[in-house]
């Protein structure tokens, strides 16, 4: 009778163990749906800002939009995170709405607006962004220092289809554009929040 209680005992106690581990795996379970969730309302924030970029004029995109989130200068100092720096001449990201109120004072140089709020699944889900042209400042491209693909240039090779190995030249060209770069910060049901980027060239 002993031996019974015992095992009823250690039964019950492997039950208990059985319950918390399946608890556990059920947390770990939604939290990655949360994260993938949160990642995929950024992606669809990311689709909003090449919409905009795509429906702006290359004059507009000379200079800062801040009401919508663009600026026309790579902004390096910029901490998107706000956890990526401790200076406090750092740029920060108002990612809230609330004007940085988030960060301490004096822990940031600049708060840069980010764009309004982009409401997904009802309002479930939420997402903002940025985009930042890679120049070194607003203006024109031809007048400023931007990253910017190589242009035409004359390259060796393209023997393909030829029967001898005579090295030819091959013009490779590549219209005048920019680099943009996106980060998209996006929040999910439960609070889970997902940062992406994206590099875009128009």
């Amino acid at each position: 009778m002993i031996f019974a209680l015992m095992a009823l005992v250690v039964i019950s106690l492997a039950a208990v163990a059985l319950v918390r581990s399946v608890d556990t795996s059920s947390l770990v379970i939604g939290n990655l749906g949360f994260k993938q969730d949160a990642t995929t309302t950024a992606s669809q924030g990311a689709e909003q800002a090449i919409a905009f970029l795509n429906g702006a004029t290359a004059t507009t995109l000379q200079s800062d939009q801040a009401a919508a989130g663009y600026y026309a200068a790579s902004r390096d100092s910029l901490d998107v995170t706000g956890q990526g720096s401790t200076s406090t001449t750092r740029a920060v990201v108002d990612w809230m709405g609330d004007g940085c109120a988030f960060y301490g004072s004096g822990t940031y140089g600049t708060c840069v607006t980010a764009s309004p709020e982009i409401s997904l699944n009802g309002g479930v889900n939420r997402a903002r962004y940025i985009i930042t042209r890679l120049c070194a400042t607003e203006g024109a491209p031809s007048a400023i220092d931007c990253a910017t693909p190589v242009g035409s240039a004359m390259t060796g090779g393209g023997n393909k289809g030829f029967t001898d190995y005579k090295i030819r030249n091959v013009r490779l060209t590549v219209s005048n554009s920019q680099y943009y770069r996106i980060v998209t910060r996006a929040t999910s049901a439960r609070g889970t929040v997902s940062f992406t980027e994206t590099m875009i060239q128009r």
